[in-house]
């Protein structure tokens, strides 16, 4: 098995792809996170997920990866239901030499360099309100 030691968690990274796991439903539903060990998704239904079982998924990365649709075999941990919609939790469960395992990282990679692009534009924006209330602060003491 890839990357099933629960003791060293990965990192995780917020993704837009689409995900479709044909023994469950017959829509596709949001990748919500993943990392090398594991992945979850949400959809807007039910998902019927029987704990522990393994199941094969196809993953559509998001259009802007330029990253084929790759599948992996996934093993159940958790279901969240709310309403008719549900969140699941996954272990990633392919063998080290397969090509999935070299998209998956070529994915991560790219997820990666997303969320640090989004981490630089946060801290520049707090970079940018911090100034403009220094300015201010700057403008009322010169009024007083």
């Amino acid at each position: 098995m890839y990357n099933n030691d629960m003791a060293e968690r990965k990192p995780r990274f917020n993704s837009k792809g689409q995900v479709y796991i044909s023994e469950v439903t017959n829509t596709d539903a949001l990748l919500k996170d993943l990392s090398a060990s594991g992945l979850c998704i949400e959809s807007p239904e039910f998902l019927d997920v029987v704990p522990n079982a393994r199941y094969s998924i196809d993953i559509v990365p998001e259009k802007e990866s330029n990253i084929d649709n790759f599948s992996l075999e996934i093993e159940s941990r958790w279901v969240k239901a709310k309403m008719k919609k549900s969140e699941s939790g996954f272990v990633i469960v392919i063998p080290p030499d397969t090509s999935a395992k070299t998209i998956l990282q070529q994915y991560l990679d790219y997820l990666e360099t997303q969320s640090d692009t989004e981490e630089q534009s946060d801290t520049e924006e707090q970079e940018k309100s911090q100034e403009q209330e220094n300015t201010e602060d700057q403008e009322k003491s010169e009024d007083s």
